[in-house]
């Protein structure tokens, strides 16, 4: 699967199918921590990527501040369901979130689902390392 920059995908008769389908924006703030939400670890990589026709869409690249926070990442989204009645989910993309952190588990992934005119907020807990005795 070949990686493209969410601005080559925009030259693509791919992207004219997605952005039919996504025409409006939602937010994502990502949180990463260890210690149960008690330490934020700052500098831990977020890459946002979304696998679309055979290719892996790289939307967004970043770094947490000191805080472990990025905000305001905006993302196309399906437009807001204004019609939505509880029991039936409400119109979604769903993107894949990856944290890599060096001396914390390698790398976390998640699934994230994103709505029209929302904002979501997502929690990555990381879990130190622990090397053994003698190794390097």
């Amino acid at each position: 699967m070949n990686l493209v920059s969410y601005e080559e995908f925009k030259k693509t008769d791919s992207y004219q199918t997605f952005i039919k389908e996504n025409p409006s924006t939602g937010t994502l703030k990502v949180e990463v921590f260890t210690a149960y939400q008690a330490i934020p670890i700052s500098d831990t990589d977020i890459i946002i990527t979304k696998d679309i026709d055979n290719q892996k869409v790289l939307f967004f690249v970043g770094k947490t501040d000191s805080s472990g926070v990025i905000s305001n990442i905006k993302l196309p989204s399906p437009e807001e369901d204004k019609d939505y009645k509880p029991g039936s989910p409400p119109k979604s993309t769903v993107y894949d979130v990856t944290a890599i952190h060096e001396g914390f588990e390698k790398i976390k992934k998640y699934d994230v689902a994103i709505y029209g005119n929302t904002g979501v907020i997502q929690y990555i807990k990381m879990i130190p390392e622990v090397t053994m005795e003698g190794e390097s």
